[in-house]
């Protein structure tokens, strides 16, 4: 099963794929879609250009994490959206 979180303009999936979101451009927030981790393992690999970013929590990532991808956890996501660039695609994991 896979959860969906909702906040804003922000959406998380947690579970067995990932949710890639591409930034709003001119005002209009591109849809959002679930990528399967291996298409995304063969887009990493290609050198697509995009931000990973882990919203797990501090003791879920101590156990590592995706190289290249920045650390936000879930909580802290809303607060944090100024931190993240609008202008790259966005993939939370």
């Amino acid at each position: 099963m896979v959860s969906v979180l909702m906040t804003g303009r922000v959406v998380v999936v947690l579970g067995a794929c990932v949710m890639v979101a591409t930034a709003a451009v001119g005002g209009q927030a591109r849809p959002e879609q679930r990528v399967d981790i291996d298409a995304l393992k063969v887009a990493v690999d290609s050198g697509a250009t995009m931000l990973l970013i882990d919203v797990r929590e501090d003791h879920e990532v101590e156990s590592g994490s995706m190289p290249g991808s920045i650390h936000i956890p879930l909580g802290q996501l809303e607060e944090r959206m100024d931190d993240i660039p609008k202008d790259i695609r966005l993939v939370f994991f």
